[in-house]
């Protein structure tokens, strides 16, 4: 797949440009602070710390740039963090070589300088080397600050997550795209895009919801099988990021064709239904009401009672071979601990083959998780659904975690059944 850079947009303003005054303010100060937590290393005898600290010098000091919304040049960006990074090596390394001349009680001798700085210049050339490894190794994000009109591309085609994280649809599907409807991580808990209406709300875990409308989207990077999708604004600012391997990211791509978006290097076989074709009419409930409970299956129960009572055996098989007599009251205490948490980890497993399960009367569902918390709810107030590792994740209307279901119940065939007669696919 070629990356086709899109170049159809008009020039944003000079306040998104930045100012290179600004660029070398930030660059200084992460410098500054680069330099003291390495010298801080050093002081507390961690050297082989401050030594690895050099590769992580650029990142720190491009994350200053951005800050302080440095000159948003790929030229001036690389030349201002470059410059910063090596230099916050180089003074380290002088600072260390001289470190001895401040804190020795004898006077040097010329012998002494000359040595010195024979070690100096060894050691200039050892953080230089590593500072502009270390540049080059974490330049990615400073990258797509800088080279700012291809920004989305250098995101969606960064590397890292996997070669089948973002496998994108031979096609999509033949039926219209629900008017409300999410994407779900199978792998990150928390990260979903909300779409309702002409309105998308990207939901991240430790940082706040990003709102727009699909008036705010201007193109589409698809990106390679271990990058990501990126959708973008008119100044070629990320406005979210999903992956192909997320739940519904099909359904996703077909409201995104839909709406006349640009998409990059769509594949040839993604085709919009016909619009004039009616939505499936959801399936009307059920008039006699279900009653029904499912336990785990059979062998892993019998998985879960074996490590439970194997726990408990290797529990009192201690207590019975050790000879207390012999050992310090701290040894006690600490085996006592161990032997407790061995066999209240076994009476737990124990526990998790009888309690686990889900019931259902009428409407209402009762989920017993596996550590025995029971979570009671209606079947109307289930949305979606969506099916994560070991677990059939059960959203409520605002595509909240209404209840996990354990995927190894038996007779699954029976609870896809009943929510495909409230209209609920599985």
């Amino acid at each position: 797949m070629s990356i086709d850079y899109n170049t159809s947009h008009n020039e944003s303003g000079s306040e998104l440009q930045g100012s290179i005054l600004c660029g070398i303010l930030g660059s200084v100060i992460g410098m500054i602070v680069c330099i003291l937590v390495m010298l801080l290393c050093s002081l507390c005898q961690m050297e082989s710390s401050g030594i690895m600290l050099q590769l992580f010098a650029g990142l720190v000091i491009g994350w200053f740039y951005r800050l302080f919304h440095g000159r948003r040049s790929k030229t001036a960006a690389y030349v201002t963090v470059g410059v910063c990074t090596v230099s916050a090596s180089v003074l380290w390394g002088v600072l260390m070589a001289l470190l001895p001349v401040f804190v020795s009680p004898a006077p040097f001798t010329a012998a002494d300088w000359g040595r010195l700085w024979g070690e100096i210049w060894e050691l200039l050339l050892l953080c230089a080397g590593l500072g502009m490894i270390g540049f080059f190794l974490t330049r990615k994000s400073l990258l797509a600050y800088a080279d700012w009109k291809r920004g989305p591309w250098h995101i969606a085609y960064a590397g890292g997550n996997g070669y089948s994280y973002n496998l994108l649809p031979e096609k999509l599907p033949a039926v219209n795209p629900p008017a409300y409807f999410a994407i779900h991580s199978r792998f990150a808990p928390g990260t979903r895009i909300i779409v309702e209406g002409s309105s998308l709300r990207w939901r991240r875990r430790l940082r706040k919801d990003r709102v727009f409308s699909i008036h705010d989207v201007a193109g589409v990077v698809l990106g390679p099988g271990n990058g990501c999708n990126v959708l973008y604004d008119k100044n070629y600012q990320v406005l979210a990021k999903f992956a192909g391997s997320m739940e519904h990211a099909d359904l996703m791509f077909l409201w995104l064709l839909q709406r006349e978006i640009p998409i990059v290097n769509v594949p040839a076989g993604w085709h919009s239904p016909d619009k004039a074709n009616p939505e499936p009419e959801s399936v009307k409930p059920s008039v006699f009401p279900q009653q029904f409970t499912l336990r785990l299956k059979r062998s892993t129960r019998i998985g879960f009672t074996g490590i439970g009572w194997f726990l408990l055996l290797i529990g009192v098989a201690l207590f019975l071979a050790l000879d207390f007599s012999a050992l310090t009251m701290a040894e006690r205490t600490a085996i006592i601990f161990l032997e407790l948490a061995v066999m209240g980890m076994g009476i737990v497993y124990l526990r998790m083959g009888k309690i686990n399960g889900l019931e259902v009367d009428g409407e209402q569902m009762r989920v017993v998780s596996r550590f025995g918390r029971a979570t009671e709810f209606s079947v109307r107030d289930v949305s979606s659904v969506s099916r994560s590792m070991g677990w059939i994740v059960l959203y409520d209307r605002e595509f909240k975690t209404l209840a996990k279901v354990d995927s190894y119940l038996e007779d699954m065939e029976r609870l896809k059944g009943y929510m495909a007669s409230y209209g609920i696919k599985m």
